[in-house]
């Protein structure tokens, strides 16, 4: 059995998903997912159940947790509980040891922010991750447009990167000058560039970034429809991401095979924080 415990924004929630849906495919066992945190998590909700994910629900009542004591485990086995040994990330770079661990149960906690955990089952995860909720009008109109166009994703990510003082000491934000260095590479590569602008502070993205070509201002989804910006996002032909798990995604979930993905290559504002496993080799970094 693999459990993770599931924690952070949309983005996150789905590298955590991600990583253990592998794992358990890899060792060819069950795996279930712990949302318990989002109880008592005032940022952002669970969002997984938009999606077409596969996994149940972690029964916390029914597990323990290594290391126990041999009268400890005799007592679990006779209450009928899962003895878990906890795998918690002590760094952000993909870590190899996680698919030999030799356990019987594992229980993941971290991020896990590199697809080298789970690439090797892509297309499984490109499935789950379809979305099963309505979409609303406005998302299927937009859709419509994306497809006919050479449509490129902008994420602008500001929120708890600019309010939250202590977010903003470790993430800070991509400025104007690598948004307009990126729509230049853009420019050079693609012909009549479409711009599709995706931003948790919208109004001050319609202020600030002006732009020289047909764009759109998607200002339509909110902190519970964001998945609707995910599809968005993964269905434009090209993408330029923040500094972001979430625009990440949009552009990992792209499946056209020439996309172009521009990415931040200073994803922190701190230096113990080891980035170079996060963006994807075919991606280009500014």
């Amino acid at each position: 059995m693999v459990a993770v415990e599931l924690i952070g924004g949309l983005g996150n929630q789905m590298f955590q998903y991600a990583t253990a849906r592998a794992l358990a495919l890899a060792r060819d066992e069950d795996f279930v997912l712990d949302n318990h945190l989002f109880a008592n998590y005032d940022l952002h909700d669970y969002a997984l159940n938009h999606f077409n994910i596969k996994g149940s629900f972690f029964e916390k009542e029914r597990a323990v947790f290594e290391p126990l004591s041999f009268s400890e485990k005799a007592k679990a086995v006779f209450l009928q509980k899962k003895i878990y040994n906890i795998f918690e990330e002590q760094g952000l770079t993909y870590d190899t040891k996680l698919i030999d661990l030799p356990y019987k149960n594992i229980f993941l906690k971290g991020y896990f922010q590199s697809e080298k955990y789970f690439i090797r089952f892509e297309d499984q995860l490109r499935k789950d991750f379809e979305i099963k909720s309505p979409l609303k009008k406005e998302t299927i109109d937009l859709l419509k447009i994306i497809g006919s166009e050479n449509s490129v994703s902008l994420h602008i990510r500001r929120g708890d990167y600019v309010n939250n003082a202590e977010a903003n000491a470790v993430h800070g934000t991509c400025d104007l000058n690598y948004y307009h260095k990126a729509i230049a590479i853009i420019r050079e590569k693609i012909e009549n560039p479409v711009f599709f602008i995706f931003s948790d502070d919208i109004n001050w993205a319609k202020e600030n970034l002006k732009i020289d070509s047909t764009t759109y201002f998607v200002d339509f989804n909110n902190a519970a429809t964001n998945y609707e910006d995910i599809k968005l996002m993964s269905t434009c032909k090209h993408n330029i991401i923040a500094n972001s798990s979430f625009s990440w995604w949009g552009a990992w979930l792209n499946a056209n095979k020439s996309k172009i993905v521009i990415a931040p290559s200073k994803w922190f504002n701190v230096e113990y924080h080891n980035s170079k496993d996060i963006i994807p080799e075919p991606w280009m970094k500014i």
